[in-house]
């Protein structure tokens, strides 16, 4: 497998493709500017760009390479901050850090031009913006640069240098050069040769084609299927646990669409939730608008660059993101394994702790959501209100008839083994009037749907707790506006 570093074209040998790639970088490679800090995808120490052709062009994304594994990358161009310098030139984005006084020990300075350089590159230029006004682009910034941390200089000062940059962006085409000394051109043709499975015998697979992949699993059928590995690379830097073979599905065209059919809204299992994300705000809808909410608080930039709907859905994790809102909506899920295609609820995917009723060699290949005019509400309680993991999670659609709930859905993370729907609190709220529901019985109804865990997050009394009266206030807000009222 090769990847092109920044000048220079190299090949993965199988024992690294397998090892985070942050540790190709620094220990073969010798490239200390990438920083080991959290190896949890935290700090944005490590982050670093991934370049990939998309419809004929090379768009760059901020990834932490810490929990990335060094076979994710093959195929791409992967810039390192030794990788942008040339000669003695300081980039644009270096000179602002510079100017504003924006680093002080260093140690996280590298992760900030890198996340920093990312989002420059990919911001349209706008002449008419000031760029000694911060509020104008403070949000965007603030979201690209929400995974990196630094722990001396405050932030202003690094803010203050990113928005100098807004109105020098290159944007559009010349996203393709300024990176290193090397030309798009040759940076396009390498990716165009490189954009081939070279055996099925590797123990790790990037292929990108179904047919490839079909491939892959008969020749490897007990590998494990990876996509953005944001929670398996975590196994890697934390546990030491490293699997035999993987097939990463990151790259399989089939899996990357996004698109409206029949009153559903399809999405690939491996479209990542940057990708989402960019989708819906070009496409508004009104019945995601709850997802538009929840995506800026699935991770950082940096993880949501990685991260893929299909792959937070199949970890089966109790406290993932995604899944509560999707139970709310009732979304459906595609399987496929082999020429077999099978559909089903994801009400009905989990079957235990991180189990699911996936077959080996089966996949997710897409994601149905309805699109309807329900009312919808997500809301993740966790310490801190981004780049956190959730204590709990609740969510929930439901229509009215004359002030009465005529039908409900609630999904709820982190509040039993997996994500559940509270099945027994939407039959009890059924017919009810908004103005007659309160905290305490909706504590009652969901009292007999979960039984959640105490542990360093939450207790288990608070878990219950937060999720009623998240409900309660929910129903109140929505009778205070039909009333005319204001909360």
């Amino acid at each position: 497998m090769q990847v092109i570093l920044n000048n220079q074209l190299f090949k993965l040998t199988e024992q690294q493709c397998r090892r985070p790639l942050l540790n190709w970088l620094r220990e073969q490679q010798e490239l200390a500017a990438t920083k080991e800090g959290c190896g949890a995808g935290d700090c944005g120490a490590c982050t670093v760009l991934v370049g990939r052709l998309q419809a004929g062009k090379i768009h760059y994304a901020a990834v932490n390479a810490c929990i990335a594994l060094a076979g994710s990358v093959a195929h791409s161009h992967l810039v390192t901050l030794e990788g942008i310098n040339q000669g003695h030139v300081l980039q644009p984005v270096q000179q602002a850090l510079i100017d504003f006084h924006a680093s002080q020990c260093g140690f996280c300075t590298p992760g900030i031009v890198m996340a920093m350089m990312a989002w420059w590159l990919n911001t349209p230029a706008n002449p008419m913006q000031s760029a000694t006004d911060l509020s104008r682009h403070r949000h965007d910034i603030e979201e690209a640069l929400s995974g990196n941390l630094c722990r001396c200089t405050g932030y202003h000062p690094i803010l203050k240098a990113a928005a100098s940059l807004a109105p020098f962006t290159l944007g559009g085409e010349a996203c393709e050069s300024g990176l290193t000394s090397l030309e798009a051109g040759e940076i396009k043709t390498c990716l165009a040769s490189t954009s081939t499975i070279e055996s099925t015998h590797l123990p790790y697979q990037q292929p990108v084609t179904e047919q490839q992949l079909a491939l892959a699993i008969d020749a490897a059928p007990e590998a494990t299927f990876i996509s953005g590995g944001t929670d398996l690379g975590l196994e890697v830097t934390q546990q030491f646990n490293t699997r035999e073979a993987y097939i990463d599905l990151s790259q399989v065209s089939e899996l990357q669409h996004i698109e409206h059919q029949d009153d559903m809204l399809h999405i690939g299992a491996a479209v990542t939730y940057s990708q989402l994300q960019d989708h819906l705000q070009a496409n508004p809808e009104p019945s995601a608008r709850a997802l538009q909410k929840l995506i800026p608080l699935i991770g950082s930039r940096q993880v949501r660059n990685r991260g893929t709907l299909g792959g937070n859905i199949a970890n089966a994790s109790p406290i993932a993101d995604s899944p509560p809102l999707l139970l709310a909506l009732q979304a459906q899920l595609v399987l496929q394994s082999g020429t077999r295609t099978r559909q089903l609820p994801l009400a009905e995917f989990y079957t235990g702790y991180r189990q699911s009723v996936l077959a080996p060699g089966e996949y997710i290949r897409n994601i149905m959501v309805p699109i309807s005019d329900q009312r919808v509400h997500i809301e993740k309680i966790s310490k801190r209100h981004e780049d956190d993991i959730s204590a709990a999670c609740v969510a929930l659609a439901y229509e009215l008839v004359d002030g009465r709930i005529s039908q409900c859905q609630i999904g709820l993370g982190g509040m039993a083994a997996t994500p559940v729907l509270a099945k027994h609190l939407q039959a009890s709220l059924v017919g009810k009037a908004l103005s007659d529901i309160d905290s305490e019985q909706i504590l009652t109804w969901l009292r007999k749907d979960v039984t959640p865990m105490s542990d360093v997050r939450a207790s288990a009394d608070y878990r219950l707790q937060v999720c009623a009266n998240i409900l309660a206030y929910w129903f109140m807000e929505t009778a205070s506006s039909q009333a005319g009222g204001v909360l």
